[in-house]
């Protein structure tokens, strides 16, 4: 029998001001009362989990137009979260360079719409695609109100809204969803967005790992204590997140892998050469 593995996709990196990665991470202060800001950058990543039942893909990255002049991202929007990475970080191409293509997954969990998670979601268009209920309809009311400068990119969403996607969407009544025996959907709610999920991975070598993509940015978000991001919809589900995650982790014996810590992504075996069983 083929044995699970869980590649890691590297797709290239961003950058932001730190006060959106972990707030009011320097305050003003009488002997310091104008502090510099930071920029600094960040991993975009995705995640492929190869099973004997199915492949199933966790997250998208950006588009490969979101850049540039004529990119989906608009100007302002861009020159705020700049993303760089070469045609190889593009996820078409790290597919390709697996032997893959869209059409070989048969789930993907997409952790919530913002652009730099869902930013391909109209290459897989065969597969099915799982995102929290609320996320969705986050997504929705953003393209018909024409917000341009949301993190919801009208751009992406024009393009999917057009094709018959296989959606499933995850309710929020829903606390998880078994894909296979390694691979279970954990529905966080809301917190850092409208509705966000989960993946808990479990492979017999490695043990347990938990996606927790952007319900925690960084560790220095996890704590103890919490730290909060700059960018949150629901504070206190947020913090109820981070807590339910730890919790799992403790239970299970778990990692715990961030969605934006460069630190500890520059530690993950990426792929195509490297792998986790």
């Amino acid at each position: 029998m083929t044995r699970t593995r869980l590649y890691v996709l590297d797709l290239g990196r961003m950058r932001m001001d730190k006060s959106l990665l972990i707030a009011r991470w320097q305050l003003a202060s009488r002997t310091n009362p104008h502090p510099a800001g930071e920029f600094v950058e960040f991993p975009v990543s995705a995640y492929l989990i190869d099973h004997p039942d199915g492949r199933l893909l966790f997250d998208t990255g950006c588009h490969p137009q979101a850049m540039g002049e004529g990119g989906r991202w608009p100007q302002e929007f861009q020159d705020l979260f700049p993303w760089t990475g070469g045609e190889e970080c593009q996820l078409p191409n790290r597919l390709r360079a697996l032997g893959l293509g869209p059409d070989d997954l048969r789930y993907v969990v997409l952790s919530h719409l913002h652009n730099d998670h869902a930013g391909c979601v109209e290459f897989f268009r065969r597969s099915q695609l799982l995102v929290h209920e609320d996320e969705f309809d986050a997504a929705l009311r953003a393209y018909a109100f024409q917000e341009r400068m949301g993190p919801y990119v009208w751009a992406d969403t024009d393009h999917w809204i057009r094709l018959s996607l296989n959606w499933r969407l995850v309710r929020r009544d829903e606390p998880e969803v078994e894909l296979c025996d390694a691979a279970t959907v954990l529905n966080w709610g809301s917190g850092h967005a409208r509705g966000m999920l989960g993946l808990h991975v479990r492979l017999p070598a490695t043990g347990g790992i938990i996606l927790a993509s952007d319900a925690i940015y960084c560790a220095a978000n996890y704590g103890p204590p919490v730290r909060p991001q700059g960018v949150i919809y629901d504070s206190v589900g947020y913090e109820r997140t981070i807590e339910r995650i730890r919790r799992l982790a403790e239970k299970t014996r778990s990692q715990v892998w961030f969605g934006h810590d460069l630190a500890q992504f520059n530690t993950l075996h990426r792929s195509p050469d490297s792998w986790y069983e």
